[in-house]
């Protein structure tokens, strides 16, 4: 998740003793087709948003923060009902800022050596079950924030993105704390596969700002009639049509992650249109999809020899996005693969030689001993909120709560410290 790529897409540390738990929704798989459309009306601001918290931002070039931290209790761990994960993690209405655990470095051999001025609060050396070692930096959550924005957007965009982009960080972060969090001995990574993190070389005063008028702010929405925090994932470009997350990679979803049309809301980004095609041969659709089935444990993959045609088997009955493609290989074999899964196994070439689509928003066709990618569209995953489209309707004058209400239709938004 991460705009500046596309130009070119707890256990918790500290909250107290809170008693919450965990509800699921699944969204339907959708099918048939329906056109594009136009970018709706301007939005209104967001259901239950909340006036901005005030407080300065902290100046420029700041010297790291001097926490006292305190070993907390362990909050029990969430009530989970369901075959998958949570839709929502319900909290109290406030809460003591928490203490998130970024991961710094890869397993190493013997414990890294990091420069911890270089980050708030403080650096932990964790030893992994297989021995080796990784660097975790463990900081206020709105501290981390700060290390985060400037590296998901340009310098140069709006305050109201800036602020938009906090507040979809904020209760992304703290989702994963509550959820993903507790079966590692760290909340979030670092890069891409979470949210991009710099330390306080990558904080910026515009990012100090941000974080700080929202202090404490985050999305929520109801599952079950039951409200709480969800996983406002977010992407660099949509390219007119966004993505839900059950159909994405069979993450529960929530109303306001539900695919649907958003119009030419961020045409101001390079790939809303892809300006090429890429070409994978037979020989790389095989080996990726062979590396994708070892990797997730998935035998109908597994059992595919070398693949001879890949079609657009299910498309969404609201965006016509391709959710699910049908692999089937030189014996006459077939087996589904999720549109965005068969992305990422691209992604994920052992080699390195396959070809990295933006998107899976694309049409596909073969050719020889090719398959071809085109017509293709977006940057990322397309779930939740459009960088490049918060960017274009901040220029628009729209407010960060109006931003987040168009791209999270139906959420709402509370503050939590």
């Amino acid at each position: 998740m991460k705009a500046r790529t596309v130009f070119a897409s707890l256990s918790v540390m500290t909250m107290g003793a809170l008693l919450w738990c965990c509800m699921q929704m699944a969204a339907p798989d959708r099918q048939a087709t329906a056109p594009q459309g136009p970018l709706p009306p301007p939005p209104v601001a967001a259901p239950n948003a909340l006036p901005p918290a005030t407080g300065p931002a902290v100046a420029r070039g700041a010297a790291p923060a001097k926490v006292d931290i305190k070993v907390p209790a362990q909050l029990a761990k969430p009530v989970v009902l369901g075959p998958v994960g949570p839709a929502i993690v319900i909290l109290p209405d406030r809460i003591d800022e928490p203490m998130i655990r970024v991961r710094l470095t890869d397993a190493e051999n013997s414990p890294p050596s990091v420069a911890k001025n270089k980050y708030r609060g403080r650096i932990d050396i964790v030893r992994l079950a297989t021995g080796k070692y990784v660097a975790v930096n463990v900081l206020p959550l709105d501290s981390y924030l700060q290390g985060v924005l400037a590296k998901e957007l340009y310098g140069s965009w709006e305050p109201a993105a800036y602020r938009a982009q906090a507040i979809a960080a904020r209760t992304f972060a703290l989702f994963e704390m509550l959820t993903d969090g507790r079966s590692r001995q760290w909340d979030v990574n670092n890069d891409e596969s979470s949210q991009m993190y710099g330390g306080i070389a990558g904080e910026t005063a515009k990012a100090r700002a941000a974080v700080s008028d929202t202090r404490g702010q985050v999305l929520t929405a109801v599952s079950n009639g039951k409200t709480g925090i969800f996983c406002s994932r977010y992407s660099a470009c949509i390219g007119g049509a966004s993505q839900d997350p059950f159909e994405a990679w069979g993450d529960p979803s929530v109303a306001p992650l539900a695919a649907r049309i958003v119009g030419n809301v961020d045409d101001n980004c390079d790939k809303y249109v892809w300006n090429r095609d890429f070409v994978a041969t037979k020989a790389d659709v095989t080996r990726c999809i062979q590396n994708w089935a070892r990797q997730n444990d998935l035998p109908y993959l597994q059992v595919l020899g070398k693949i001879e045609l890949v079609t657009i088997h299910k498309r969404n009955a609201s965006t016509n996005r391709p959710i699910e493609l049908l692999l089937t290989d030189a014996s006459g074999r077939s087996a589904p693969i999720r549109a965005e899964e068969f992305r990422l196994a691209l992604l994920g070439d052992p080699l390195g030689k396959a070809p990295k689509p933006y998107s899976s928003n694309f049409e596909i066709r073969g050719e020889k001993e090719n398959f071809v990618m085109y017509n293709g569209r977006g940057y990322g995953h397309g779930i939740g909120m459009s960088q490049w489209g918060a960017q274009n309707l901040a220029k628009q004058g729209q407010s960060h709560g109006q931003i987040l209400a168009f791209f999270y239709p139906g959420a709402g938004m509370k503050e939590l410290w």
